[in-house]
């Protein structure tokens, strides 16, 4: 029986996309130096142990091995900034932690929601996607080029 649900995913979706995170900078301290102590060390401390308990890293692993050749990778940035209606970005669209409201087209879902749609759809995150609205030339509302 465990063994069926180990599988389900695998043998369900054609393709398994996940966010590329980087989860040893996500999990970086904040400790700081003597000169400079860090903030919110023992809840960042806390936040990390839970972050590292959910085994992301393994997670991805293993459904790469159940699932050899479906499973990608799509960039994480600006997937909670980019509209997942019209593929704007604009950080003036995430209204609040629950809320977003794309401010190009007036999509609006919860803020946890569009990102994982833009994962789903596995869209190139980059200001610069031949997919969106935006081009080399313009700079989405807030948002610098790197």
């Amino acid at each position: 029986m465990r063994e069926d649900l180990d599988h389900a995913g695998a043998r369900t979706f054609d393709v398994i996309r996940f966010e590329d995170l980087r989860i040893k900078d996500i999990t970086r301290s904040v400790k700081g130096t003597v000169e400079e102590p860090g903030q919110g060390v023992r809840q960042k401390s806390g936040l990390n142990r839970a972050i590292l308990a959910q085994g992301w890293g393994l997670l991805r692993q293993r459904t790469g091995h159940k699932a050899p050749g479906r499973v990608e990778d799509v960039p994480a940035r600006y997937t909670s900034l980019r509209c997942s209606d019209c593929t704007w970005i604009d950080k003036n669209s995430r209204k609040s932690q629950a809320e977003f409201v794309c401010t190009h087209c007036g999509f609006t879902c919860n803020a946890d929601t569009n990102p994982s749609n833009n994962v789903a759809a596995g869209q190139d995150t980059s200001p610069a996607s031949p997919r969106g609205v935006c081009r080399r030339d313009d700079t989405p509302t807030g948002v610098e080029r790197p």
